[in-house]
């Protein structure tokens, strides 16, 4: 897969707070995965600058059109370049090879549940399988920033909080018979690193048996250079330290080093 891509907006809309633009890009769009990100400039320099680039999960590709989407919160101020953009905006995207999200053969029953910058993701990964398995997508926010419901499959089952991130944990434990971590057959999390602990103890209580492959996580967090050179986004892991944008972001939650 090639590093740097060319993508022009092709439309640009506002969802209550949020930034909703799709791009134009068909050779990136036929190959992009759920879980990976573009770092984003104005300038086509063919760099990966820090300075100069955004780093933001896509929400969204079409082969056919060749169109790709995204989804932007106005109030992270590494996306404030992004915001307000006309159409016919020429971008240029770097887009690392990353680990991404990997669905078993044997899944039936998928549980997708995140919270901030990872969400667009969650939203790709339940547009992907939409309709192949039973997905439910759980997604808290602060009002106005969660993604519309209707930008999904009606096939999807979609709860939300507007009650704040940690309200995410309050649509993971409804009563024991409803529990969705008790009953799905796979697991992608999308979470920053403080909610991560938090999420596990959930499942180790939940769960009788957790194997590798349960339950994967998209790690949220500061993204400056994509390339793994200024190590700002290592997180600790059963192999050492590892960064996000090298060896994730989607790690599976077994083999991150928690707190005891």
């Amino acid at each position: 897969m090639q590093l740097y891509y060319t993508a022009t907006i092709q439309e640009y809309r506002q969802f209550e707070h949020l930034i909703w633009i799709r791009l134009e890009a068909p050779p990136l769009a036929r190959t992009v995965r759920p879980g990976q990100f573009a770092m984003i400039s104005q300038r086509q320099t063919h760099s990966l600058d820090p300075l100069l680039r955004s780093a933001v999960f896509f929400a969204g590709a079409d082969p056919n059109s060749g169109t790709l989407e995204l989804l932007i919160d106005p109030r992270d101020p590494t996306l404030t370049r992004l915001v307000d953009l006309p159409e016919g905006t020429i971008l240029d995207l770097g887009v690392p090879s990353v680990n991404t999200c990997t669905i078993n053969p044997t899944t039936q029953t998928l549980l997708l549940a995140g919270v901030g910058s990872t969400l667009p993701a969650l939203v790709f990964l339940a547009r992907r399988y939409a309709g192949k398995l039973n997905v439910s997508l759980l997604m808290a926010g602060d009002d106005g920033f969660v993604p519309p419901p209707f930008l999904l499959p009606t096939t999807v089952e979609v709860q939300i909080s507007s009650a704040g991130e940690s309200a995410l944990f309050d649509l993971l434990t409804t009563t024991t018979a409803q529990n969705p971590l008790r009953w799905a057959d796979q697991i992608v999390l999308g979470l920053p690193s403080l909610f991560v602990s938090r999420a596990a103890s959930l499942i180790r209580t939940t769960r009788l048996r957790w194997d590798h492959g349960l339950v994967q996580v998209i790690l949220a967090g500061s993204l400056p250079c994509g390339l793994g050179i200024c190590r700002v986004c290592q997180f600790e892991t059963r192999q050492g330290w590892q960064r996000r944008c090298v060896e994730g972001p989607v790690f599976d939650l077994r083999d991150l080093r928690l707190p005891a």
